[in-house]
């Protein structure tokens, strides 16, 4: 699944809402670690879903939008906003990656504040329910 969120990093930078550089040396997103710096970043994760059935040929994992700004709140909700604004009710697409987004669903109804940081930066966060495209020897 690590392959989903960066197929979700490339496309979002398609639409020019985020730098990714998948070797993690420049950029503003990362996958499934937030870094002390930059200030302004965003960090991909996956976070579970429900169980998955061995007969349908596709899962549903949660992934989760984090965006930290600077000190204005501003900052950080919006992009957040803006992100969600693309993904939400996104697919089917194949994303850059090959992995086929059946469905991208936020679930929640705006981005959701987290407070600030110990260095006094906002953070923003949405949710996702994603169905993707997964075939193996038991389900197709």
């Amino acid at each position: 699944m690590a392959d989903l969120l960066d197929g979700l990093a490339r496309h979002l930078e398609a639409r020019g809402l985020l730098s990714y550089d998948e070797t993690g040396v420049t950029g503003d997103t990362f996958i499934e670690s937030m870094p002390d710096q930059p200030d302004t970043a965003i960090v991909l994760t996956i976070y579970g879903g429900p169980e998955a059935d061995s007969l349908l040929g596709y899962d549903e994992p949660s992934v989760q939008v984090r965006v930290r700004g600077g000190p204005d709140p501003r900052t950080s909700r919006q992009r957040c906003e803006a992100i969600r604004s693309e993904l939400h009710g996104l697919g089917p697409v194949t994303l850059p990656d090959g992995t086929l987004l059946l469905s991208c669903i936020a679930i929640q109804a705006a981005a959701a504040s987290m407070g600030v940081d110990d260095a006094g930066r906002h953070e923003h966060v949405c949710n996702y329910r994603l169905e993707v495209r997964s075939v193996t020897a038991h389900r197709v």
